[in-house]
């Protein structure tokens, strides 16, 4: 699901309905009104079989989605007042000499609004596309692939991302390793420059790379690996874009624990902390983070059942608020958010509250995958693959409590 970048509407992803949901979402509240659905095959929309991802364009005025059956992208018009999208034009995978496309799985615009990417993970390839501002519509410009140029990095691509100053992008992929394009800011195009793989030069931590995000600053890249149950974080030459191994936080290595599993990482606000949810300690692990170095120092997990600590079982998403001062975490097995107030000086957390899904009036939380937190921080919304819901919670500004406010359920 993605917020447009007025914050009035929400648009979410459905690969079992084939389609693309969009709501309202009121500026004072934050509650969700539901406004409409665009789905596959029907009014002719096309592509949405098996939708993966949506995203807003910066300019707010255009909604991609890609889908991993119909082996696409889609072009939707947004009415900036009411939200509501509007069929425009697909991009499909073999069709008017687009490549490349099987199985879309992350589609993101660049920082300038001027192209689109897109990782499609059975192809093993990267999708570029010039975009028009004024239309929304894009042209395929090139494809970067393991099997038609050989480049062995893309094997396997699950996602791709964008430097904050718009010079490079990352492709993480289940080749157990991280690749870095410098990006040519007027055409598009990618030039392969380097990668990062487990084994090789000293590198370690990358077995199975998920995922990979730059941190704000632009002067570190972090990595999750998921098999290696580590951290890696690597330096970045913001010139260059190239990635020189600093250092990994392993689980069960000079004290680290709460790393089994790797499935999300995230910078505080403030860039002195990092936080990282697994799926397998059922745990958040706690870093400090060196500005200058970006080294990871452990300071501690929160793991479920233990110090009164619960709602932990498969945790699946990790979100901070804007401010820093509190965190969320989604646990698929527990159907719960748990809430930690953060420490600004020294990082470590504090359990808060549980909000399970049938306790207290709440609902929705059955099997809860993923937790986000609004851009001003007065709500929390979260998804469920059980419930099929979006819910939304208002937070307390100065306790950073939640409270259920609603739940909107396919179908209802």
């Amino acid at each position: 699901m993605t917020v447009s970048p007025d914050g009035k509407h929400l648009y979410t992803a459905g690969p079992g309905e084939n389609s693309v949901a969009v709501f309202s979402r009121a500026s004072t509240t934050g509650e969700l009104a539901f406004v409409e659905f665009e789905k596959d095959d029907v009014g002719g929309v096309d592509g949405l079989n098996g939708a993966t991802s949506v995203t807003v364009s910066p300019d707010g005025n255009h909604v991609y989605a890609t889908s991993q059956f119909d082996d696409s992208v889609v072009v939707f018009d947004r009415h900036s007042s009411t939200g509501e999208v509007t069929f425009v034009e697909l991009h499909r995978d073999g069709i008017g000499g687009v490549n490349d496309l099987s199985e879309a799985r992350s589609v993101i615009v660049s920082p300038d609004g001027n192209h689109v990417y897109d990782a499609g993970r059975r192809d093993s390839a990267v999708a570029l596309f010039v975009r028009d501002s004024s239309t929304g519509k894009f042209t395929f410009a090139e494809v970067k692939s393991h099997f038609s140029e050989g480049i062995d990095e893309l094997y396997g691509a699950t996602s791709v991302t964008v430097s904050p100053d718009g010079k490079h992008v990352y492709v993480a992929s289940f080749e157990n390793m991280a690749a870095v394009f410098s990006r040519n800011q007027s055409t598009s195009k990618l030039t392969f420059v380097e990668s990062e793989k487990e084994g090789v030069g000293g590198v370690d931590g990358l077995d199975w790379t998920g995922s990979v995000t730059v941190s704000p600053d632009g002067k570190y890249v972090y990595a999750a690996g998921y098999r290696d149950d580590a951290v890696t974080v690597f330096s970045r030459n913001a010139t260059t874009g190239v990635l020189t191994f600093v250092e990994l936080e392993k689980d069960g290595v000079g004290g680290v624990d709460g790393l089994c599993g790797v499935i999300s990482v995230t910078v505080s606000p403030n860039r002195k902390y990092v936080y990282s949810a697994y799926v397998t300690d059922d745990a958040v692990a706690a870093f400090g983070r060196n500005a200058t170095t970006g080294e990871l120092t452990f300071v501690e997990d929160e793991k479920g059942g233990t110090g009164g600590v619960d709602g932990f079982d498969r945790a699946a998403s990790i979100a901070l608020n804007p401010d820093g001062k509190r965190l969320y975490v989604a646990a698929k097995n527990d159907d719960a958010l748990a809430v930690f107030s953060q420490n600004a000086m020294v990082g470590n957390l504090t359990f808060i509250e549980i909000l399970e899904d049938g306790e207290g009036g709440v609902d929705g939380l059955d099997g809860a995958t993923s937790v986000n937190v609004s851009p001003d921080g007065n709500h929390v919304y979260a998804t469920s693959n059980q419930d099929h819901t979006v819910t939304m919670f208002i937070r307390n500004g100065t306790t950073g409590n939640l409270t259920f406010v609603e739940a909107q359920k396919d179908g209802a």
